[in-house]
């Protein structure tokens, strides 16, 4: 392939990455040392403008080379400042023809955008400044289209990162963020393969990210202050009307009730000012508490209502609540004000559940999740007796191959359920002896 396209291993493989070309495994492989790709993955390969100016940098590359030998630095620096370009927007429009493609896979762009912002530079990894800062600046540019539109959903803080859902035109898009420590870049990782990724990722931002501004009605890229975009910015209302005559079918009404979260999602902060102590992570804070429609400060004043503080304080203001940063992603998940007296500075926390699990769909359901249902007024019981009736209906229409399928499935949840009943005992056991 890479005699064919007369390209070396290291342009043969950026052009593949960047056109989304991977290799395919043959039926019958033969040699398990090859790598195999289609005929036709190769055909339009050979049709790309990269590959000219793949040739163009290594002629550029060998001409800027001579002349270093021969002691030339006119010529070096002509050759310096008429060095050959390209570009990936062509790219762009070819694998991603509708607007709803390219949000389709920002997941993966987003989580290394933001990885590649938090690293630090390495000429021996050849990660340069420009990268990071290039990094930076996306991520923050696409933060404010966050916080202007209200689109986060969920946010959940793991050992790895902080996960973060937002609902853009209708998708959900999910993405990693890493915490703001310093980063060890470990030795065994091919960081020329992320780097080629990272370069049509950056393009790809560009194009989504002028999108995104242009609806919302903000110019791209920003000059203006975080507050005067939010204030500038006008989101279009996304949600679906219905005529009154289809208003009791269930597909309208599970649509209605989700326009109904959106909305109170949207809302949920709105009237409350926050005060973020230095100790809390205020850069995903603040992300969470706008996309809610609440304000934050970072000095305070009398418009504080609340303030965000993660370690014990001495002297406690009448006039403002103080909470734990918890609360306020536990609030954004379940989509309501949560009672504030178990997140009090110095207080033991509850757990802090995975937004991204149907807890009442799973056989183990926390405590802590049936607290909460509970203080949102839904019966969980109910909700788990909706969807048997489901299941039951669903298998009643299976085929014969399918249903032995949801047997072998039904075994393996029937050992589950055994796991999760096993902790239970062992729990009760360690509470007894305690």
């Amino acid at each position: 392939a890479m005699k064919k396209l007369q390209l070396n291993s290291q342009q043969f493989h950026k052009l593949c990455i960047l056109k989304g070309i991977y290799p395919r495994e043959p039926k019958k492989k033969k040699n398990t040392n090859k790598t195999y790709y289609h005929i036709k993955d190769l055909r339009f390969l050979s049709h790309d403008q990269l590959i000219d100016k793949f040739r163009e940098i290594d002629a550029w590359v060998k001409k800027i080379h001579k002349a270093k030998i021969k002691k030339d630095p006119i010529k070096v620096q002509k050759l310096s400042e008429n060095a050959p370009t390209y570009t990936l927007h062509h790219l762009i429009k070819e694998r991603y023809p509708r607007f709803s493609d390219a949000l389709n896979d920002l997941d993966d762009a987003l989580s290394l955008v933001c990885l590649f912002a938090s690293c630090p530079s390495s000429k021996d990894l050849k990660i340069s400044v420009d990268m990071i800062r290039a990094s930076e600046k996306l991520w923050h540019e696409f933060e404010v289209y966050l916080m202007a539109s209200r689109s986060i959903r969920k946010a959940f803080l793991s050992i790895k990162g902080i996960y973060y859902q937002a609902e853009i035109k209708g998708q959900e898009v999910t993405w990693l963020v890493p915490y703001q420590f310093t980063q060890h870049l470990p030795s065994d990782v091919d960081y020329s393969i992320m780097v080629t990724f990272l370069e049509f990722y950056h393009t790809l931002m560009r194009f989504v990210n002028f999108k995104l501004y242009q609806e919302i009605g903000i110019s791209y890229p920003p000059s203006a202050s975080l507050n005067t975009l939010i204030a500038q910015s006008t989101p279009k209302d996304t949600d679906f009307k219905f005529d009154p005559e289809f208003a009791s079918a269930p597909e309208v009404q599970a649509i209605q009730q989700k326009n109904a979260e959106r909305e109170a999602s949207r809302k949920l902060f709105e009237g409350f000012t926050f005060l973020l102590g230095r100790e809390t992570p205020k850069y995903s804070l603040e992300l969470v508490i706008r996309s809610c429609g609440g304000q934050v400060v970072f000095e305070d004043s009398e418009q504080v209502t609340h303030q965000v503080v993660d370690r014990p304080l001495k002297e406690l203001r009448g006039d403002r609540e103080y909470l734990q940063p918890q609360w306020v992603y536990d609030c954004l998940n379940f989509k309501v004000l949560l009672p504030m007296n178990s997140y009090k500075p110095g207080s033991q926390l509850p757990p802090h559940l995975s937004p991204f699990v149907d807890h009442s769909k799973e056989s183990y359901i926390p405590e802590r999740y049936k607290e909460i249902m509970q203080f949102k007024g839904e019966d969980i019981q109910e909700k788990m007796e909706i969807e048997n009736e489901k299941k039951e209906m669903g298998k009643a229409m299976m085929t014969k191959k399918i249903r032995n399928l949801y047997n072998r499935i039904q075994i393996v949840n029937k050992k589950k359920k055994a796991r999760v009943e096993r902790l239970k005992k062992r729990k009760k056991e360690i509470q007894v002896n305690e």
